[in-house]
């Protein structure tokens, strides 16, 4: 994807950082209260060795011999872990749990990573999100992952979990400098009041940013992050990313900005980003990471990154640089989801430089 520089609502402009600016970022952050609000899912890794696979007795179908498992927060939780990685002060979550053993060992991560849970609660009528990936492998290092077993809620949070919802957002609020949210499920945490509330913070002077998966226009007031294709379907459903709808990203980046009334920054892959703010449209690039790489989580490196920048009171060009580096790291360690720490940032600026 080329983007148009020559575009009168497009600034190229030169947003390299120094080395003295990223180390001052990291400082800064180190001092950072963070808060987390949103769908904190469970990543469950089987891998099955399928060398030593056996034909059931009972059905004409081969096992699935699991011989490692791996459990890790996703989503929002991911996005708390990656904060912890950038070595913030405090990293805190506002979210419900499952009461099952999928929140039990979510739990149990949150506190392996250090990230405060009281402001969550559980729920005895939802199941905790949970993402089960079944990893086969073959002869000679032959992996193949298979289709995911998704444990989702069919139904909407209660009045009575959201208003304690609510309660704890607030309590949470009132502690925190900065917040993420994270609004990756149908029938989530994040509901109309929830978003209500996060309005009411935002107007007060908090700074709150916004991941969504399906549902970023509705976010007004707040600071929106969609990627390529959830910025062109927040203002045509229909929309699918094509090498010539460039112009059209960019309006539809401008026009979301508009409707929230706040800035937009729009993730664009290995091409590297854009930020949108006073329908000014600035792209930021990033350098290409040589193979082989690992996709999963980047965004959630970037946002945490992003977030962490802006609160630690950098220019929103400046801190999508600087979230460049930490997807950069995140998409180098293989098997899982990335995250990238001060140090592994600060290696790959000298990488670069």
């Amino acid at each position: 994807m080329q983007i148009p520089h020559n575009q009168p609502f497009i600034s190229p402009g030169d947003h390299s950082l120094t080395r003295n600016q990223v180390v001052d970022i990291l400082q800064r952050i180190s001092s950072l209260r963070v808060g987390v609000v949103g769908d904190a899912c469970l990543d469950i890794y089987w891998h099955a060795d399928m060398t030593i696979s056996e034909l059931s007795r009972e059905t004409p179908h081969y096992n699935l011999p699991i011989t490692q498992e791996e459990h890790s927060p996703g989503a929002a939780g991911n996005v708390a872990v990656n904060f912890t990685k950038l070595n913030c002060a405090k990293v805190s979550i506002c979210s419900v749990f499952g009461n099952d053993w999928r929140g039990n060992l979510l739990m149990d991560k949150f506190s392996e990573h250090n990230v405060d849970y009281s402001y969550s609660q559980r729920d005895q009528h939802r199941y905790t999100p949970t993402y089960c990936k079944t990893i086969r492998h073959g002869l000679q290092g032959v992996r193949q992952e298979d289709s995911r077993h998704d444990f989702v809620n069919r139904t909407e949070l209660s009045e009575a979990s959201t208003l304690q919802l609510l309660e704890d957002l607030d309590r949470m609020a009132a502690h925190v400098d900065v917040i993420g949210v994270i609004d990756q499920v149908d029938n989530g945490v994040v509901n109309a009041a929830v978003l209500e509330r996060l309005q009411y913070w935002s107007a007060q002077g908090k700074l709150i940013v916004v991941d969504s998966r399906n549902r970023i226009s509705l976010f007004r007031g707040l600071i929106v992050k969609p990627n390529e294709v959830e910025v062109l379907r927040s203002i045509n459903k229909n929309s699918i990313l094509l090498q010539e709808s460039q112009h059209e990203m960019v309006r539809a980046g401008l026009q979301l900005s508009d409707q929230v009334g706040k800035p937009c920054c729009i993730t664009l892959g290995d091409k590297g980003a854009m930020w949108i703010e006073n329908q000014l449209c600035t792209f930021v690039p990033t350098e290409a990471v040589a193979p082989p790489i690992d996709i999963t989580g980047a965004g959630d490196s970037f946002n945490a990154a992003l977030i962490s920048a802006l609160g630690a009171g950098c220019s929103g060009t400046m801190a999508v640089a600087f979230s460049h580096l930490a997807a950069a790291v995140s998409i180098r360690k293989l098997d899982g989801v990335g995250t990238a720490s001060p140090k592994q940032i600060l290696d790959r600026y000298d990488e670069l430089n």
